[in-house]
């Protein structure tokens, strides 16, 4: 009976029927209140079943492009499709099962049209295609590889499988948002969510700006400039605006963990998978300490308000430690993030190579001219950002599809 301690809607409600001896009505409130609690704690486990399969698609994704380049690939069937789509199935049955429980918990005694669909949560409706649009997007490929063989990455069954990805996860980060139980579950889901949410989006800049999309019969490889341009102002725009949201999240090391999320990814698919980056294993690990000590920072910060106080106030820190951690994107996305400049400045190495790439772009581009774009980038993305959410158009929209 704890909920009912917790919410003094309902003691009041208890004691007023009590008194007029109403006790069928206290028997089914107390019964609905029980229903409405196993059914927020079931579609809790199942956001965060549907972040697993989206995190294993992901890290499947990156790990298929180490996977082209170590071997002549002109098939479907791989071993990173196979998790790849063992995700999608993963996410696939959560979402099927939330729907039956969804649908099965909520009855409704006025016989409406789509009823049925009323019934599901909205989160869950978001998911739901995103996976519809992921399985379609897996038969697409199957038969664009029989049809064109080895394909880039920027074909258009990846654009659809991505767009799938981010759909899903998306519903996901709202609906584990929207959750009222299990509190310290709901925040570490919600920083896992964060997490994948920040890599997918990544990954989507990377597919307009890696020249690695010339396929056996397309070339969708994007010009150099436009590469460089995209390349230098959307993944420190995105990167901010993710960590200027997760920092309301009541967790001292959010932002800790949702590195470490992407991390995590992107050491099991990228790094550790190969003998080329296995060695830089080391280094990557490194990136940890950023967040880690902004996350000190802030918690110092929160400790000696009245120091610190006197020159920042709570929003200033916010953006600053946004924009921070959004400086080291080279490191964060490291191969894939200095392969996106090598065409504009004719550098001819393999991404086995990244780390010569990175070594001849650090002193003539990333410190001197890539560094400040970011920042001015980064600070811009969460001026528009903070706009954007305070108008009652968009948050009307937003409302509707979390409700």
């Amino acid at each position: 009976m704890v909920f009912l301690l917790q919410n003094y809607k309902y003691l009041c409600l208890i004691r007023i029927n009590l008194c007029e001896g109403r006790y069928t009505y206290i028997l089914n409130l107390i019964k609905e209140e029980l229903s409405s609690s196993l059914s927020s704690s079931t579609l809790l486990w199942i956001y965060f079943l549907v972040a697993i399969g989206v995190a294993l698609q992901v890290g499947a994704a990156n790990w298929d492009i180490i996977w082209h380049g170590v071997v002549n690939v002109e098939s479907f069937f791989t071993p990173p499709h196979t998790v790849l789509y063992s995700g999608v199935g993963l996410s696939l049955i959560a979402t099927i099962a939330g729907i039956i429980f969804s649908i099965k918990q909520k009855t409704s005694l006025k016989k409406e049209p789509f009823s049925i669909y009323y019934k599901i949560p909205n989160p869950l409706k978001l998911i739901a295609l995103g996976c519809l649009v992921e399985v379609f997007s897996g038969q697409f490929d199957n038969w664009w590889h029989a049809n064109f063989g080895f394909d880039g990455l920027l074909s258009p069954p990846h654009l659809m499988l991505i767009s799938g990805m981010l759909l899903s996860i998306l519903g996901a980060l709202i609906g584990t948002h929207l959750s009222e139980i299990h509190k310290k579950f709901k925040i570490l889901s919600e920083m896992i969510c964060y997490g994948i949410v920040w890599i997918i989006v990544i990954n989507f800049v990377f597919m307009f700006t890696l020249p690695f999309s010339e396929g056996q019969y397309f070339d969708f490889n994007p010009s150099p400039s436009a590469a460089l341009v995209l390349g230098s102002t959307l993944p420190g725009i995105f990167t901010a605006i993710i960590f200027y949201s997760l920092q309301n999240l009541p967790f001292p090391f959010r932002m800790t963990v949702v590195t470490a999320t992407l991390m995590t990814i992107q050491l099991s698919a990228t790094i550790t998978s190969n003998n080329y980056f296995v060695g830089l294993f080391p280094l990557y690990f490194l990136n940890l300490l950023i967040p880690l000590s902004l996350d000190i920072i802030s918690i110092y910060t929160l400790k000696n308000k009245k120091l610190v106080g006197m020159f920042l106030n709570r929003e200033h820190r916010r953006i600053i430690f946004s924009i921070a951690i959004s400086l080291f994107f080279i490191t964060f996305y490291f191969p894939w993030s200095v392969n996106m400049f090598k065409s504009f400045f004719g550098i001819d190495l393999i991404t086995f190579e990244s780390v010569l790439i990175f070594e001849q772009l650090l002193w003539k581009f990333i410190i001197p001219v890539l560094m400040p774009v970011s920042f001015v980038s980064a600070y811009v993305g969460i001026l528009i950002w903070k706009k954007s959410c305070g108008y009652s158009k968009l948050t009307d929209m937003f409302k509707v599809a979390v409700r």
